[in-house]
């Protein structure tokens, strides 16, 4: 049985991520590498090994090293093995992201290897992200300080999804009980869901996954959608060692959409990935 740790899968697409609240995903197959669409600071992405994580090279409290951008995680932090202080514990540092000065970060213990001669010296989640304007573009991504506008970016040939409830500098404004975490719209045989995007999880033993929750499972199997048992996936998480069941589907594609149904992309080839509900909290609960 494989298994998998929490990693990584860069936003397949340019995405403008800003307080104008829009999400922009690729319509067509153009190359947007090296054109700042949104303006911003070039920064070169480094992966993990035998992963496709995107780490930046950054600078905390005056020491170098690797941040992985990840848009699940709600809060930013700091290793626990570089500056003092126990795991867990708050720690204010310098930060050199655009238009940061200083940011509050908790620090942590990673077991990441960064394919890179600096080691990872932080995580920057959506309470930094949210401020800013984040552009993947292959290899490297642009931060900025400055909205993506939606018309800007339909005039690249981008579909802008709201995130209207979703994901806000605002936390005022997001949905009673969910995270700060920005979501696309999917639809499967009929049956229409959000997803949440997060760049802090890659599943290298079945790329192109989608992590459901057993309602949705429900919901699919009552459908009628084909779901067809795969291998079980070990994962480990907050709670240690996890098996997850995974299914094909056949018949269908997975459509991604904007809030209005507006279909952006699909594909046929995709696993679902059912979580078990447990204390690390997320989508299963």
């Amino acid at each position: 049985m494989p298994f998998v740790r929490k990693a990584f899968l860069p936003i397949a697409a340019i995405a403008g991520l800003a307080c104008a609240l829009a999400l922009a995903v690729f319509m067509e197959t153009r190359d947007h590498a090296g054109e700042a669409l949104c303006g911003g600071q070039r920064y070169e992405i480094s992966r993990l090994r035998n992963g496709v994580t995107p780490y930046i090279a950054l600078t905390a409290a005056g020491i170098p090293g690797q941040f992985l951008l990840d848009y699940g995680a709600t809060r930013s932090s700091l290793s626990a093995d570089t500056f003092a202080g126990t795991a867990g514990s708050d720690k204010a540092a310098a930060i050199s992201l655009p238009s940061f000065e200083k940011g509050a970060f908790r620090l942590a213990r990673y077991d990441q290897p960064v394919q890179t001669a600096t080691r990872q010296l932080g995580v920057i989640g959506t309470d930094f992200l949210s401020l800013l304007t984040a552009q993947f573009s292959g290899s490297s991504v642009y931060l900025g300080d400055h909205p993506c506008e939606a018309k800007a970016l339909r005039a690249q040939g981008l579909v802008p999804v709201s995130q209207s409830g979703f994901f806000s500098s605002d936390l005022s404004t997001i949905k009673s009980g969910l995270a700060n975490v920005p979501v696309v719209y999917l639809s499967l045989g009929g049956v229409r869901a959000w997803a949440q995007i997060d760049t802090g999880y890659a599943d290298t033993v079945y790329p192109r996954s989608v992590d459901i929750n057993e309602a949705l499972y429900d919901r699919l199997a009552a459908s009628g959608v084909r779901l067809e048992r795969l291998r079980d996936l070990g994962v480990w998480t907050c709670e240690g060692r996890e098996i997850r069941r995974v299914y094909a589907v056949r018949d269908s594609a997975l459509r991604i959409e904007n809030e209005q149904a507006r279909p952006i992309v699909q594909t046929d080839s995709f696993t679902l990935i059912v979580k078990p509900a447990n204390s690390c909290g997320g989508i299963a609960t």
